[in-house]
């Protein structure tokens, strides 16, 4: 799996992966924010890297996201 994109939180990353997953893309949420800093790490949004372009293009399509 490679890192398709980065959110400060895991409510703003989830609402990404649903996008994804609706589109039929899985995905997996890796959370690299401390416990006491959340902002430290924030959270990485993977796909696998045969997806990777796909997720890509609708990501860009949706730059609220």
């Amino acid at each position: 799996m490679v890192v398709l994109s980065s959110y400060p939180s895991m409510p703003d990353a989830a609402i990404v992966k649903g996008m994804l997953e609706s589109h039929g893309i899985e995905s997996v949420l890796q959370d690299r924010n401390n416990l006491y800093v959340p902002v430290f790490g924030g959270v990485n949004l993977l796909v696998n890297e045969s997806d990777y372009d796909r997720a890509r293009r609708l990501l860009d399509e949706h730059k609220d996201a």
